[in-house]
């Protein structure tokens, strides 16, 4: 079995996590795993990771970690995360060095419906104003176009099999500048 790993990100409520988890479901040996959950298993002196490059590398680091245990196993893996492209291109530079087939994915909806969708989800997981300033920072992230989906209308099914069969999201070693972990 090839080794796959899918990064599936975007702004917050852009539905990642939803995707993410029917994505996994539609393989045959996969693992899930959340960079929220991550980022939320540190107890006592937490920092938010987009607001510390410390926290934000801690997770990221933590994702590697697991993924390569996971492939190690022989599964597939789905990341669900808010991966800019600078990230995405330090951490995964040794998969794909290995043959590791990565692809990479932002979600984007219309502005207006991703308010919404927001708004949509319970009261403690609302991020607000944060949705906005998390858009515009991937639009000025440098990421280029082919790696964005709108997932404004269409089925979720239509979108998981597009992320499975499309090779626009497959990231190549062309981007890496021999920067890695």
């Amino acid at each position: 079995m090839k080794k796959r790993l899918w990064i599936v990100s975007g702004p917050a409520g852009v539905g990642k996590s939803t995707t993410a988890k029917r994505l996994v479901q539609n393989m045959k040996k996969s693992a899930y795993v959340s960079g929220d959950d991550i980022s939320h298993m540190v107890v006592s002196g937490r920092e938010r990771p987009w607001e510390s490059e410390r926290a934000n590398d801690l997770v990221w680091k933590n994702i590697v970690a697991l993924t390569d245990n996971f492939f190690e196993a022989g599964y597939e893996v789905v990341v669900d995360w808010v991966a800019f492209w600078h990230d995405v291109k330090r951490y995964t530079a040794h998969w794909i060095a290995q043959g590791i087939e990565v692809r990479y994915v932002i979600l984007w909806a219309n502005q207006d419906v991703h308010v919404r969708r927001d708004q949509h989800r319970p009261i403690d997981a609302q991020m607000g104003e944060r949705v906005i300033l998390l858009r515009n920072e991937f639009r000025s992230s440098g990421a280029p176009d082919r790696y964005y989906f709108d997932n404004t209308v269409g089925e979720l099914s239509q979108t998981i099999q597009q992320i499975q069969e499309s090779e626009r999201f497959v990231l190549a070693d062309t981007y890496q500048s021999g920067a890695g972990i």
